[in-house]
C-alpha cells in the first residue's frame, strides 16, 4: 500500500483493493448487501487507523475487519429485543417490584 506525504492513506490503493475483499467475502457464501456494508465500515476503520498504523498486509487487514463487522451484524440480529414499556423493575411506569 503506497502512501501520501504526511501519513495519509493513499486512497486510490485503497480503493483498488475493494473488489477483491468484496469478491472474497461475497465466495465465501456472504450475502452481498451485508458483505458491502460490512467492508464499508472498513475502509472507514482503515481511514482512521491506517495512518498511524499502516498494516503489512493491507488486503488480509481489510478482509478481516470487515468479517469482523459481519460477525457483529449477525449477533446484533440475533440478539433478544429490550423489554418493551420500560425497564425491567418498572421504573417506566413507576411501580416496583415486591421485595
Amino acid at each position: 500500500m503506497s502512501r501520501t506525504p504526511a501519513g495519509q492513506v493513499d486512497e486510490r490503493a485503497l480503493r483498488a483493493l475493494v473488489p477483491q475483499v468484496l469478491a472474497g467475502l461475497v465466495r465465501r457464501g456472504e450475502d452481498f448487501d451485508a458483505a458491502e456494508d460490512a467492508l464499508q465500515e472498513a475502509l472507514l476503520e482503515a481511514l482512521r487507523v491506517w495512518p498511524e498504523h499502516p498494516p503489512r498486509d493491507p488486503r488480509a487487514w481489510l478482509a478481516t475487519v470487515a468479517t469482523r463487522r459481519l460477525v457483529d451484524a449477525r449477533r446484533s440480529e440475533a440478539a433478544p429485543a429490550p423489554p418493551r414499556g420500560g425497564d425491567i423493575c418498572g421504573a417506566a411506569t413507576g411501580r416496583r417490584g415486591r421485595g
